[in-house]
């Protein structure tokens, strides 16, 4: 995977995890009711292993990303001028006359 690619879903898994963390921690104070989905209530342990895993999910992708050196891009080779060869660039439309000696 590409280390740009694996930074942003590093910072994407950290914002679940945060997300899930907050969710605990008001439902734990009683801000707001325990979440019910498909006819079952999920509980703050629940809620606090989700944010765990996500968290380590980010740790491990953050490594990936940043810890991680990055790829050398091929340069384009340099040519030398050989022997015969001028430096000297020509402007279009003008034309070199041969010298007669």
């Amino acid at each position: 995977m590409n280390r740009e690619v694996c930074k942003f879903f590093s910072g994407s898994f950290a914002a679940l995890a945060y997300a899930h963390a907050a969710y605990a921690l008001a439902t734990s104070s009683g801000i707001i009711d325990e979440p019910v989905f498909l006819g079952r209530r999920w509980g703050v342990g629940y809620m606090w292993t989700e944010a765990v895993v996500y968290s380590a999910v980010s740790v491990a992708l953050g490594y990936i990303g940043w810890a991680s050196k990055p790829q050398e891009r091929p340069q384009k080779p340099v040519v030398p001028a050989t022997d015969g060869q001028s430096t000297q660039h020509v402007v279009a439309g003008e034309q070199t006359q041969p010298v007669s000696g």
